[in-house]
């Protein structure tokens, strides 16, 4: 791995084309979406965002566990999740705020009706309320409620670890078993029913991801083993014939697949699971990321890594505004919305790489000798830009 600063910008790189991709993927009805991973496999974006996650937090603090103590471990984590807390519902509130204009310009209900939205624009008091308990979460504003409770669940794992790591894979299991079974899972509300993104079960890939983060914290590197890797190639191929339903030659195999593979999201079904893992096994070892991250490309995605945080929120905010402009333009115009949409959907990305050249500059700019930062008009930047990882 290679690191700048003490960061490792392998993970940047990959943090950040997962930001890129799920944004393209929340834009609904976007031609993009099509080229995304989730097209040909069994796991997606979440997968790796959720690991992404597990993997960041063990490198932080798994290191500082001895040395600070479990208290000072739980207050970060804490601090993190009202941080991401308060950027939820700042990102919520956008969103909202982005379809009530949609509605009135398009006087399309569904602006305001799609997605769980209906919640807050009918009995607006219980809807606000919701969201403000995270009980109530808008379709594609649902990741970070999840991330929020990984992350008090971090402290935890950590421990477990920390004790042996046989602990800490049975509790999760366990944990993971429970919520499979319908036993653990946080209820909904005003609406029945519960969370999207089952945290109980959605824990255990983010205890993989802890685990993986001590591992390379040790070991550097993930070891190969020709057995595991064929087996993944093999997985990987079978998984991506399905998606395709054997290029036309078996039209009923991905229906097939999604009765009989496990493959539900909301509990992160097994053969989600194991997709991701073995994906994540092969790129590793073909160090994918190592190669990329050396292009313009990586460099780029590599920036947006290093400030997940406000390009993620941006990005869903921008989301929010393309279903907008793509519902308007399917109503008030003649033009394609898909086109639209697409077009939308590449000048976000564009933003999204401003914003990320922008928070490096203010950063650096904050970071410089107070001699440098004092210019004409004797005014210092103190404002570092990027919020912690």
């Amino acid at each position: 791995m290679h690191a700048s600063e003490g960061r490792n910008t392998v993970i940047d790189f990959w943090r950040g084309l997962v930001l890129v991709i799920i944004f393209v993927n929340h834009v609904p009805g976007n031609i993009l979406e099509h080229l995304t991973p989730r097209n040909y496999g069994f796991s997606d974006a979440a997968e790796a965002f959720v690991f992404i996650s597990g993997l960041s937090v063990a490198l932080v603090y798994y290191p500082k566990l001895h040395q600070r103590g479990i208290l000072d471990i739980i207050r970060r984590c804490f601090r993190r999740s009202l941080e991401l807390y308060r950027m939820h519902l700042i990102m919520t509130g956008a969103a909202v705020a982005l379809f009530s204009v949609g509605y009135v310009l398009s006087d399309d209900i569904m602006m305001i009706e799609a997605h769980g939205r209906s919640a807050v624009f009918e009995d607006t008091a219980r809807g606000v309320t919701g969201v403000l308990l995270l009980g109530h979460q808008l379709g594609y504003f649902n990741i970070l409620p999840l991330y929020i409770a990984l992350m008090l669940w971090a402290p935890l794992a950590l421990i477990l670890l920390r004790i042996h790591v046989a602990l800490a894979a049975v509790v999760s299991v366990v944990v993971y078993l429970l919520a499979r079974a319908d036993v653990l899972a946080l209820p909904s509300w005003p609406e029945p029913g519960r969370w999207f993104f089952n945290p109980f079960a959605w824990q255990l890939l983010f205890t993989l991801g802890i685990f993986a983060g001590a591992l390379f914290s040790q070991m550097k590197s993930v070891p190969y083993w020709r057995p595991a890797f064929i087996g993944s190639l093999a997985l990987l191929t079978a998984s991506f014939v399905t998606m395709m339903n054997g290029f036309g030659l078996a039209p009923n195999l991905l229906w097939g697949a999604f009765n009989n593979v496990d493959l539900v999201k909301s509990d992160l079904g097994l053969g989600r699971l194991i997709h991701f893992l073995a994906l994540a096994y092969v790129v590793t070892q073909i160090r994918l990321g190592h190669v990329l991250q050396g292009t313009t490309l990586g460099a780029e995605m590599m920036r947006l890594g290093r400030y997940s945080l406000p390009v993620f929120a941006a990005g869903s905010i921008l989301s929010a505004l393309g279903e907008v402009t793509m519902t308007l333009a399917a109503v008030k115009s003649s033009a394609s919305p898909h086109i639209v949409g697409m077009v939308f959907t590449v000048f976000g990305i564009l933003g999204l790489l401003l914003l990320a050249r922008y928070l490096e500059w203010k950063k650096k700019g904050s970071t410089a000798p107070r001699s440098e930062r004092v210019g004409k008009s004797g005014l210092v930047s103190v404002s570092s830009g990027q919020l912690p990882q």
